[in-house]
């Protein structure tokens, strides 16, 4: 799974295990705590795929427990999961 700051372009990779909702919430979480201890903000948006794990109840409770907005891209157009700078 690669996560990409989108205001420095920064990026990183997880490998996992399988793509179920609950290793990668870990990984989200995971991610999100280093990045909002290096920079002192709080996470505000996630540009997702339209992937089958990111809709279930665990990842709705974590978006609704912390504030975030989801932001889909459109399937099958690869142009909206890169950089734009």
């Amino acid at each position: 799974m690669m996560m990409m700051d989108g205001f420095l372009l920064y990026r990183t990779v997880a490998f996992l295990s399988s793509k179920s909702a609950d290793i990668t919430l870990k990984v989200i979480k995971s991610y999100q705590a280093k990045a909002e201890q290096q920079t002192g903000k709080r996470l505000k948006q996630l540009w997702l795929n339209m992937g089958q794990e990111w809709c279930n109840t665990a990842w709705e409770q974590y978006r609704k427990d912390q504030g975030l907005d989801f932001q889909f891209t459109t399937p099958y157009a690869h142009q909206q999961n890169g950089a734009t700078k």
